[in-house]
């Protein structure tokens, strides 16, 4: 059985389909409900990925120097720096960036770091993100052994991580101990 498409009188119409307004109201209700819910907790997540990922480069920095200390027997340093400058030193703040330098050896137990030789550098975070340490430390030093220099600095180093409108326990510090061991640590803001 089938129809003939020419003559239009052999199609029937069953009824409208669609939507009625009411069920579309309903379903907007719905889902602007639904969005308001799911936001912020969105935006939770996002923020806490990216101070996460900000706690990890740390990290990072922090192990390649490390290594390199050993590997190579001699001390390597991360300190913040102005990574944007086309000759970066190891003179400003952990917001501007950071870097993993080779140093001199009778460097240690000075409060400055005489960099020999830059291995990596990593940029500033972004803008709304801040880093910062409370005893105002400006590098981590590790000697070879792989153990921090411990005659600059208060022990253990803490590099705070922060949001501007960061919210509950989603802030992030990096420890470092005396034995050159760091973690990331997640903190209430």
């Amino acid at each position: 059985m089938g129809f003939n498409i020419k003559d239009p009188g052999n199609v029937k119409l069953t009824g409208q389909r669609g939507f009625t307004v009411l069920e579309l109201m309903i379903a907007i209700a719905l889902l602007a409900i639904l969005l308001s819910v799911a936001v912020p907790s969105f935006i939770a997540a996002i923020q806490n990925n990216r101070l996460a990922s900000q706690g990890n480069e740390l990290i990072t920095a922090l192990q390649v120097a490390r290594s390199e200390a050993l590997k190579r027997s001699r001390p390597y340093a991360v300190c913040a720096s102005d990574t944007s400058e086309a000759s970066p030193t190891c003179d400003g703040s952990w917001e501007e960036g950071w870097m993993v330098v080779s140093e001199a050896v009778g460097s240690q137990g000075s409060g400055s770091v005489t960099a020999v030789e830059i291995i990596r550098l990593w940029p500033a975070p972004p803008d709304e993100m801040t880093i910062e340490s409370p005893n105002s430390e400006t590098f981590v030093r590790y000697l070879e052994r792989g153990d921090v220099d411990t005659s600059v600095g208060t022990f253990p180093i803490n590099l705070e991580i922060r949001l501007d409108k960061c919210t509950r326990d989603s802030a992030r510090n990096v420890r470092v101990s005396a034995t050159g061991r760091a973690v990331v640590e997640r903190v209430d803001c």
